[in-house]
């Protein structure tokens, strides 16, 4: 089978990226894997990948962009061209006229009020059963993001790496349990509430991750007497082995898709407390659930996970984690979708 796959982000690395990455690179093992991304993302694909660079940080509506996505397209002659998220979508949707006869997929990978552009596709993949909502059931498919394994630390390693963290960050007392949140410092994840949350609760909080809100953040840990509680380790390439780390690991966002970060926790056999956002509500058990923005209930959920319960509740989360959040999984689930496609045409 031969592929395009097309990611029309421009500099980030997010839950979005990661998936692609990973999914062109499982697919490029069994089929001629083509994808047209942004310069930046070259080297984030393996041998086997056939790498098209495109300037995506033009506007959706520029001609010479639509001119070289047709171009490119209609050279490589694939069996399933296949758009990540809208902007991707947008962009096939307006030159699918021009190209020669192709199966087109895309992915929902965040809340959209309007599907439209999605339904375009002759098949829509949505990263959560609530994504799916405004997609013509017949288009709809359900696949959730996976993640490879990450090997494990020894205790050795584990002592070290929060031995140096904590080196950095004297202040804290290192024998408390340890929430963990790891994501952009942008409004969406809504750290501010998080923050807000842990007031009161007997640990330290690591906070993984920078963006646009981090000073204000940390004056909001300040105004609040949490300097010896609250840590923010900034971006930080280690972060899977961090995970490890933790007691708990805690999501305040105010909308996701289906958050990476969750797979990668229950994978590490970590329990965890979020809001109610897509996704996490189709794997978490309620009590370890909070209404979005409600800092009093994720406070009571975060303590919730902290408890001696909370392990045997997250036993088989943690099982079904390992056995279906899999990038190999995940592939082969949307080579799936693509082969029915072309068996109906």
């Amino acid at each position: 089978m031969k592929i395009v796959q097309v990611l029309a982000t421009s500099g980030g690395i997010g839950g979005l990226e990661q998936h692609s990455f990973n999914l062109v690179n499982e697919m490029s093992l069994q089929h001629e894997v083509h994808i047209l991304a942004h310069p930046c993302y070259a080297e984030k694909f393996n041998e086997n990948v056939h790498f098209h660079p495109v300037n995506f940080a033009r506007s959706r509506w520029n001609v010479f962009l639509l001119w070289q996505l047709k171009s490119l397209i209609n050279q490589i002659q694939p069996d399933v061209v296949h758009a990540q998220a809208g902007k991707a979508s947008e962009l096939i949707t307006k030159i699918r006229g021009c190209l020669k006869p192709v199966k087109f997929v895309t992915t929902v990978h965040g809340t959209k009020k309007n599907k439209a552009i999605y339904a375009a596709g002759d098949a829509v993949i949505a990263v959560s059963q609530a994504l799916t909502q405004g997609i013509p059931a017949h288009k709809a498919h359900i696949v959730y993001n996976g993640v490879y394994p990450q090997p494990a630390l020894s205790e050795q390693q584990k002592d070290q790496l929060k031995a140096d963290i904590y080196a950095v960050h004297p202040v804290m007392d290192r024998s408390k349990k340890l929430v963990m949140c790891i994501g952009r410092l942008e409004p969406v994840k809504n750290i501010s509430l998080l923050i807000e949350a842990m007031q009161g609760i007997d640990a330290n909080l690591w906070i993984v991750g920078d963006g646009s809100l981090r000073t204000s953040l940390e004056a909001q840990v300040q105004q609040q007497n949490m300097q010896s509680q609250v840590a923010f380790l900034g971006f930080r390439t280690d972060a899977r082995d961090l995970i490890q780390l933790a007691d708990t690991v805690v999501l305040s966002s105010d909308r996701e898709g289906f958050p990476l970060v969750m797979v990668e926790a229950l994978q590490a056999d970590k329990t965890m407390a979020s809001t109610k956002v897509n996704g996490v509500i189709e794997w978490l058990p309620s009590p370890y659930l909070a209404e979005i923005g409600h800092a009093e209930q994720l406070k009571a959920s975060i303590q919730q996970a902290l408890s001696d319960r909370a392990d045997q509740d997250f036993l088989p989360l943690f099982a079904k984690a390992k056995a279906t959040l899999t990038v190999e999984a995940m592939t082969q689930q949307t080579l799936q979708i693509y082969k029915d496609l072309l068996r109906s045409a």
